[in-house]
C-alpha cells in the first residue's frame, strides 16, 4: 500500500514540476482525474483484505 501511495505521490511531484499543460497532460493520460486516487484506495483495501486473510489462517497459529 504505501509503496503504491508512494508511486502517486512522486507522479503528483512530476505533474507539478513539469507544470502546464505538460504536467496536465500527464496526469490526464488514464482520462480520469480520480485515477490516483482510486488506486490508493484500491491498495489500501487489498493490504487490509489481505492482512484480515493472513490473521485468519495464520500458518502458525497454535491449536
Amino acid at each position: 500500500m504505501a509503496i503504491a501511495a508512494g508511486y502517486e505521490i512522486i507522479e503528483w511531484w512530476y505533474a507539478v514540476i513539469a507544470g502546464g499543460e505538460a504536467g496536465i497532460e500527464f496526469l490526464g493520460s488514464q482520462g480520469d482525474i480520480w485515477d490516483a486516487q482510486k488506486d490508493m484506495l484500491a491498495d489500501t483495501l487489498g493490504a487490509l483484505f489481505s492482512l484480515i486473510l493472513f490473521f485468519r489462517f495464520r500458518p502458525y497459529r497454535q491449536k
